[in-house]
Parts: structure tokens; C-alpha cells; sequence
């Protein structure tokens, strides 16, 4: 944070505020819930054109087939998230070989997985819906939906898997357009298959697969670009994909978790409470998908912003991303759940159950479910920022709990005791939900304090290392005179050699006029982050300016004569450069106590 030792600083220069990244907050939110919109609205429409159009009998099929839909989904969605984070983590770092060995290994490794399950289509289809429906009514919809959707494997992957890295490529829009493109097809032909042809629930799962087809088109874009900074070029690497791997373990945890979620708790409800049961339970998860389409987006910002903050060590930055994220979560998630509560009557008739003796099972074991809600949320931002930190352990231990460990004893001994105390059993399998959601949170707040004991809930340390003066300018060149001997006199009361200081001072100089100069409309603020470590003096400068690589620069003659770029490469012991998160980033590190590093810097000029 901002060292307070220097006296004299303006309070407008002392402090560093979070515009700047709140602005790319505000870039990647909506987006980000018009992602999950789409993407959840698919699924929840189409859920409920299969209630009203074909009957709950062939929505609850569609829930039986959720455990073998999860699996074909990990390399994609779960290998392909962590892949993202560490990718966009190596970027925060500047090193874009590494950032693209992850991208182009991940992606091959999801292709090949796709294609294995369309083979294991013709193989497998009948032996999963017996052993997923227990060989009732539900088996024929259940493999008829299953075969479709193994099919489509390959396609599924890699829509999935290229969505994951569009934020950190500063494309987020691109995965929304995927996401809208693939939704609106699946569902203009989902009710021209339903409603007009003999195909049944083939055509519910077929309006899907060609829906993701149709949504890959949107990806040329991104391919044809010529300012993307990842390839798939790179050459094969079993480390990159080991390093993904080893980042995305919360997120394979939660598939597996997901996967015996969904096959222990429809064995439960399936077995203690009948089809109906599980048509009410199938309600429930879709109400849970509606208020999830906009606070899940919402907090699947942090994914794309934290894991570049963590890597440059932007821990003020972080801060303010989850803060904001988290207030902005809180009153949504209250007045969703305040709107279900209401009209939960309403919300069951959209799925097709307006009849009684189903519709007076639904409406309160809806409101019992729904206040699980606030704890779901809290719950998965945990998971999501715990990932983007390296802290595996605790992000996984959260999913385990919710998905597994607790939730399942919790659903079948909730139902149980209902049932035994002369109860449907359907409220109490809501209220179970809620328990288990409550729990998870409350073990996941005494592991932590257990291993990260005196830190609060971000796990961060309050200072990154060294002495370390973090800073925001505005992008005009009155505010550059100040900046300057702002950061002399931090370096000369660091005891900081002085022909080094004067280095740093003038490569910041430079820089930050050169930004103001050729940053466009869009630069608006600039942030200063200048680090005294032991061996090295290391400034960190972003702008949201136009995109400029200045370790790229040289000087031609032309009319773009940017002669600063040439000082500052001749002070510099090192300057790298990577566009992340479309801010640009720019780190330059002198050497300390190395003479030969004193190779030209004039230090004299201040």
C-alpha cells in the first residue's frame, strides 16, 4: 500500500485509488452477466419448453442425464478455467511463451477428449440411462437425450474451453456473442423440434448441439485477429498442462463433486420421494440456475481480473475488485431471493407444474430451498477468488463440502426425518439444502483461520515486499512535475543509491509522458507502483490507454518519434511489457549495487 514516510505528499498524489481498475470491473461485469444470462437462460428455457411441451416426465429425464453431461464437460469448462487463471497469471508475470504453451496444450488435450466421448457414444448410451434412470419409465428419454449430447462432445469442449480465455484476451464480449448466438439457436429450434416434428427429446438435445455449433462461428474473430497474444502454435508440453491442471484442481474438484452431486442426490430424491420428487428437485436447481444468471456473472469477473492482479502482486488492486464484486453480489442476491419468495407460485408454472397435487409440493419446499441462496453465493465467490490466489486447499475444500460431503448425508437424513415424522419430506429436502450451504461456509472460515491465522478473509499480505510507494496520477502532464519528486524523495528516505533514484525518476518521467502524449482518449489515469527490494528497484506502470509495447518501440524518424522509449531502455536493467486485462503494463527494474548495470542513465539530470 502507500508508504506513509514521506511528509509533504498532496493527499490527491499520496493515496492510490481504484478507478482504474474499477473501470475494467465495469468493462468485464456486464459482459460477464450477459455470459451467464445467456448460457443459464439456455438451459432453464429449455428446460421449460420440455415441461410444457413434452411433460415433467422428460424434464426429470433431462436432470438424470446431468452426471454424464458434467463429465464430458471437465476438460473444457474444468481443465480450460484454470488454464485461463494460470495463463492470465504467466501474462501478470510477462511471460507470454508460457501463457500460450498452456493455451495450445489444454486446447488439443480438450479435442481429443471430445472426440472420445462421440466414440463412446455408440457404446455407452444404453448401459448409462439404465443405470442413471434405475431402469424405470425415465430409461428410453434418458438415453435418447444421452446419445445427442456424447455426440457432441468435441463441440461442447472447445466452445467452452475458448470461453474461458476470451477474458483474458481483453475479449470478454466474445464470449458473450458464443454464449447468445449458441442460446438463441438452440431455442428457436427447440420449439420447432418440440412443437412441430415427431422427435421428441432427440430434438431438445439436438437444438443444443447444433445451438454450440452455430455459437463457435463467433470464434473466426478471434482467430483472424492480429492483436491476440496467446497461439496455438505452441509446441505440445505435458508441464503446461500439468501447471493448468494444478490450478484448476478447486474447479475439478467442484466437476467431480458436481458429478456425485447430481448422481447421489437424484438417487436419493429418486428413491425416498418418487418421480415427482425429482420433478420438484428439478425445479429447484432451475429457479437456483435463474438467480445465478446475474450473480454468478457478477462475481465471474474475478476469474479474469485476479488472476492478472495476483501475478503483478496488485494486492490494493485485488482488494478493491472483491469489495466492489461483493457489494455489488449482496443487494442482487437479496432481491432475487426476495422476488422468488414472492412469486415462487408463478415461477413453478413456467415449468409446467400448475397442477395440484405437484404444484402445493413445489411452492414451499421452493421457499424452503431458496435461502440457501445467500450461502451459495458467498460460497462460490470463495471458490472462485481462492482459486485465482493459489490457494487450492481452500477453494477445494469448499466444494468438497458443498457437494459431497455434507450436502448428500444432509439431503437423504433431511428427507428421512421428514418422511418419519409424517411429512412429504419435500420441505425438509429443501431446508437441507440450506443446512449444508450454511455449514460448508462456516468450515471454510475455521479452516482458514487455522492456516492463515490474523489474516482476513482475501488471505493477502497487507504490504507487497519491500518499501513500496503505490500511486494514481491523472493522465495530464501538470500532475508529472509532483509524481517525480514524489518518487526521488521516497527513494533518497529508502536510503536508495542516488544515481538510482535519479534513474527511476527519469524512466518514470518518460513514461508517464509519453502516455499522457500518445494514450489516446481513453487514458484517463495512471498507476505508479514503485517497489525498493534488496537487490532491485522495480516500477510497475498501468494506463488504460491504446495499446503500446514500448520494449518494441524503435525510434524510425518518422512522425511517431517517441524519444523517451530510448532513454528509458538504456536506464533500465530490464523493461517488460504485456497487455492484460486491455490495460497496458509496463515493469521496469534497475539493479542495485552492480556497476556494470550504470551504463548511460544520465544522472544528472535532475
Amino acid at each position: 500500500m502507500t508508504s506513509s514516510r514521506t511528509e509533504g505528499r498532496s493527499k490527491k498524489m499520496a493515496e492510490r485509488n481504484h478507478r482504474l481498475i474499477d473501470g475494467k470491473l465495469t468493462k468485464y461485469l456486464l459482459p460477464s452477466v450477459m455470459m451467464t444470462m445467456a448460457m443459464q437462460l439456455g438451459a432453464i428455457v429449455d428446460t421449460m419448453l420440455v415441461g410444457n411441451l413434452l411433460g415433467t416426465q422428460a424434464m426429470s429425464a433431462i436432470r438424470l442425464c446431468m452426471p454424464v453431461m458434467t463429465v464430458e464437460q471437465v476438460v473444457g469448462y474444468g481443465l480450460g478455467t484454470g488454464a485461463a487463471i494460470a495463463a492470465g497469471t504467466l501474462l501478470g508475470q510477462r511471460d507470454k511463451k508460457g501463457a500460450s504453451s498452456i493455451f495450445s496444450s489444454v486446447f488439443r488435450l480438450t479435442l481429443a477428449f471430445g472426440v472420445l466421448f462421440t466414440i463412446a457414444a455408440f457404446f455407452l448410451t444404453e448401459p448409462l440411462a439404465q443405470m442413471l434412470s434405475g431402469g424405470g419409465d425415465l430409461a428410453g428419454m434418458t438415453r435418447d437425450y444421452l446419445f445427442i449430447w456424447m455426440l457432441g462432445g468435441p463441440v461442447i469442449g472447445l466452445g467452452l474451453y475458448l470461453m474461458n480465455f476470451m477474458g483474458v484476451e481483453s475479449k470478454p464480449g466474445l464470449s458473450s456473442a458464443y454464449i447468445i448466438v449458441s442460446n438463441v439457436v438452440n431455442l428457436i429450434l427447440d420449439y420447432v423440434f418440440l412443437a412441430f416434428t415427431p422427435l421428441g427429446i432427440t430434438g431438445a438435445a439436438l437444438s443444443t448441439m447444433i445451438g454450440y455449433l452455430a455459437g463457435m462461428v463467433v470464434y473466426i474473430r478471434y482467430f483472424v485477429s492480429k492483436d491476440k497474444v496467446l497461439t496455438l502454435k505452441a509446441p505440445w508440453s505435458f508441464a503446461a498442462v500439468r501447471q493448468a491442471a494444478k490450478v484448476s484442481i478447486p474447479t475439478l474438484v467442484y466437476m467431480g463433486m458436481s458429478f456425485v452431486e447430481a448422481l447421489g442426490s437424484n438417487l436419493i430424491v429418486n428413491h425416498l420421494l418418487g418421480e415427482n420428487g425429482v420433478a420438484v428437485y428439478t425445479v429447484c436447481t432451475n429457479v437456483m440456475m435463474i438467480t445465478l444468471m446475474v450473480t454468478g456473472g457478477i462475481i465471474g469477473v474475478i476469474p479474469s481480473l485476479a488472476g492478472v492482479l495476483y501475478g503483478e502482486k496488485d494486492y490494493y488492486g485485488l482488494r478493491a475488485v472483491c469489495i466492489k464484486t461483493l457489494k455489488i453480489t449482496s443487494v442482487v442476491t437479496a432481491v432475487l431471493l426476495l422476488a422468488v419468495l414472492i412469486f415462487t407460485e408463478q415461477i413453478s408454472g413456467m415449468f409446467g407444474i400448475n397442477q395440484e397435487p405437484l404444484l402445493s409440493l413445489t411452492v414451499p419446499a421452493m421457499r424452503c430451498f431458496m435461502f440457501c441462496l445467500p450461502f451459495y453465493v458467498w460460497n462460490k465467490f470463495l471458490t472462485s477468488y481462492y482459486q485465482c490466489i493459489n490457494e487450492a486447499k481452500q477453494a477445494s475444500l469448499i466444494t468438497f463440502l458443498e457437494y459431497g460431503a455434507i450436502q448428500l448425508p444432509a439431503a437423504f437424513i433431511g428427507i428421512s426425518i421428514g418422511l418419519s415424522m409424517g411429512g412429504d419430506g419435500f420441505n425438509a429436502m429443501g431446508l437441507s439444502f440450506v443446512i449444508s450451504e450454511a455449514l460448508t461456509a462456516l468450515a471454510s472460515a475455521i479452516f482458514r483461520k487455522i492456516k492463515h491465522p490474523g489474516k482476513g478473509v482475501f488471505i493477502l499480505p497487507k504490504e507487497n515486499s519491500g518499501e513500496c510507494l503505490d500511486l494514481t496520477i491523472a493522465a495530464a502532464s501538470a500532475e508529472v512535475p509532483a509524481l517525480v519528486k514524489q518518487l526521488y524523495n521516497f527513494g533518497m528516505e529508502q536510503g536508495v543509491e542516488s544515481t538510482l533514484v535519479n534513474r527511476m525518476t527519469v524512466a518514470a518521467e518518460e513514461m508517464t509522458e509519453n502516455i499522457i502524449a500518445h494514450g489516446g482518449k481513453s487514458s484517463e489515469w495512471i498507476d505508479i507502483c514503485f517497489t525498493i527490494e534488496p537487490d532491485i528497484l522495480r516500477m510497475r506502470i498501468r494506463d488504460n490507454g491504446i495499446p503500446f509495447d514500448p520494449t518494441a518501440y524503435k525510434f524510425d524518424g518518422d512522425l511517431f518519434d517517441i524519444r523517451g522509449i530510448e532513454i528509458v531502455k538504456r536506464i533500465a536493467s530490464t523493461i517488460s511489457y504485456v497487455r492484460a486485462i486491455d490495460l497496458n503494463n509496463t515493469v521496469i527494474e534497475v539493479k542495485r549495487n552492480n556497476k556494470e548495470e550504470d551504463n548511460g542513465g544520465n544522472d544528472n539530470e535532475r
